[in-house]
């Protein structure tokens, strides 16, 4: 592998480039459950969860895209990388997000919503700049932790209740509060709130998108930003849903089970995932960033850009842009019964 990192320029003239491009990334898109090949990630939940929370949060459908970030200095560099991976990343992360909002199965929208994340760190290595990979390897690490968490308390809650369906899981606040406030702290970061590691990652991510009006002479550059913080509006308003639905909303609906709370150690795990989506979120520079650099140095092989991981960067076009998700995500589920018509509609 060290070989053949240093031999980037040399693959990227070779007449078999396109071949070699297009099988790595057929096998590395299938692996990650990209655009057109994600319809096996929703289906894979019937593993145990806290299963689910180590393999598809944080292993194996990382691995194809573990394998982008490995060749990114081999591969990338090119117009073929740039519109294929980014493109496809671009509507994996789209297409992830918007069906995330109709899943009724609360590891469907876990599944899916990773499936969009998947294809936000796609998109990001396809960009092709230096701190675009820092800005996919951050989301990495931080999709892992929040994501865990979130799949755990979701095992938590079919075990205390006896089902996943959001549509008879109503009101558990008061039948179990601290699994509550556990979950929705994790769908918090998962939605890109403030001071919860989700958002530094999606705020490098928006300011990557503004800065392809200078790395890319094409009339529709704007596209990247406005649909980034499109797929930040369905995230913010599926995040809603898993908090409200679940948690608020009523009450339950002949659930098999009455709710409480589960053993103390089962809870324990959850604790230290979102106590750490916490701490990244407040101190990045001692909690992520040497893990950070270690991580992204080696998938650049080159000296690392400079990169902050500030938690206030002023009034600057990325916070505006999640500004703006978060207002319309909470308007898109104010408005989800008209939207979920609408989908039936079509559907």
């Amino acid at each position: 592998l060290t070989e053949l990192l240093s031999r980037g320029d040399l693959l990227r003239r070779a007449p078999l480039y396109p071949a070699i491009f297009i099988l790595v990334l057929a096998g590395a898109f299938t692996k990650s459950a990209e655009f057109p090949f994600h319809f096996w990630l929703p289906n894979a939940m019937t593993a145990p969860t806290p299963i689910s929370a180590f393999l598809h949060s944080a292993t194996m459908v990382k691995a194809g895209i573990f394998l982008l970030g490995r060749f990114f200095p081999v591969l990338s560099g090119t117009e073929l990388w740039f519109y294929s991976v980014s493109g496809l990343g671009l509507s994996t992360l789209l297409l992830g997000a918007y069906l995330a909002l109709f899943q009724h199965d609360l590891k469907g929208l876990l599944a899916y919503s990773t499936i969009s994340h998947l294809g936000l760190i796609t998109l990001l290595f396809g960009l092709g700049t230096p701190l675009g990979e820092v800005a996919a390897v951050f989301h990495i690490i931080n999709h892992a932790v929040f994501k865990a968490s979130l799949f755990m308390a979701a095992g938590i809650i079919d075990h205390e209740s006896g089902t996943r369906d959001m549509r008879r899981l109503n009101g558990l606040f008061k039948y179990m509060p601290h699994t509550a406030v556990l979950a929705m702290v994790a769908a918090a970061a998962m939605a890109g709130v403030p001071l919860l590691n989700g958002f530094l990652s999606k705020e490098m991510f928006f300011s990557e998108t503004l800065l392809l009006r200078w790395l890319v002479e094409i009339e529709w550059a704007w596209m990247f930003p406005a649909l980034a913080t499109l797929a930040g509006v369905f995230a913010v308003a599926y995040s809603l849903r898993f908090i409200h639905d679940v948690f608020f909303n009523g009450e339950p609906v002949d659930l098999p089970r009455t709710p409480h709370e589960p053993p103390r150690w089962m809870k324990v795990p959850v604790e230290i995932l979102v106590l750490l989506c916490l701490a990244v979120g407040v101190v990045p520079e001692y909690t992520v960033r040497p893990l950070l650099e270690l991580a992204a140095g080696a998938v650049l092989q080159t000296p690392l850009p400079d990169f902050s991981l500030s938690i206030w960067h002023g009034f600057t076009t990325a916070f505006i842009m999640s500004l703006v998700a978060m207002g319309a995500g909470v308007a898109l589920y104010g408005a989800r019964h008209w939207v979920i018509a609408a989908h039936d509609g079509i559907g």
